[in-house]
């Protein structure tokens, strides 16, 4: 899921199609992704008229292999990005919903206790000790 991704003014579905894919290209312009590799790109939800706003932007690629080297490297990707954009993995309601009381939960806890972090387990997130080095 790419997000805060600029918008297409074109009027034309095949057209927005197009700059979106330019758009996710340039982008991932320093990744070793050819373009055939980028198999689809979809808008997410209704489009809205006043500018300024975007939608996500869901990309699919052609293996998994491609959306993990994108999702581990999204800190560089966006940093060299000329746009403000940020990058996620595609979630259910129900993932974004656990992964929101966690991260709510981490916040209350006691301040004192700096030893928990946040961590995914199984694709579970998880609210865990954080390891420490011998």
């Amino acid at each position: 899921m790419i997000y805060d991704l600029k918008d297409a003014s074109k009027t034309e579905v095949a057209d927005r199609i197009d700059d979106d894919r330019r758009e996710v290209q340039k982008l991932l312009r320093g990744m070793d992704i050819k373009p055939d590799e980028l198999v689809k790109i979809v808008s997410l939800g209704k489009k809205n008229g006043s500018e300024g706003k975007s939608r996500p932007a869901k990309a699919s690629f052609s293996g998994p292999d491609k959306v993990a080297a994108i999702l581990k490297n999204k800190k560089s990707i966006v940093e060299s990005s000329t746009q403000k954009v940020s990058i996620g993995p595609d979630q259910t309601p129900l993932q974004r919903k656990i992964l929101k009381g966690c991260v709510s939960r981490l916040k209350t806890e006691d301040p004192m206790v700096k030893d928990l972090t946040l961590r995914y387990v199984s694709g579970v997130p998880s609210i865990t000790k954080i390891r420490t080095k011998n």
